[in-house]
């Protein structure tokens, strides 16, 4: 195996958690980027199902980093 092709040992990685405010201002960030709304605005769309006719990449994109906010939860009612 080459060396450009070697990965490194899975201990050489490390991962840095979240916290819920981190989480959420990337979600708020991506939102905004995206579709030019709040993140309140926007999962208040997709749960009127304004988004029911997409499936593109930018909104499946913002979805999965949905449950990484607690804004799912929260909203969730």
């Amino acid at each position: 195996m080459s060396q450009a092709t070697k990965s490194k040992p899975f201990e050489d990685y490390s991962v840095e958690e979240l916290s819920t405010a981190q989480a959420r201002e990337i979600f708020d960030k991506a939102v905004f980027d995206t579709f030019g709304i709040s993140a309140k605005r926007f999962i208040d769309n997709y749960r009127a199902g304004q988004y029911d006719d997409r499936d593109d990449c930018d909104l499946m994109s913002i979805l999965m980093l949905l449950p990484f906010t607690g804004y799912s939860a929260e909203y969730g009612k």
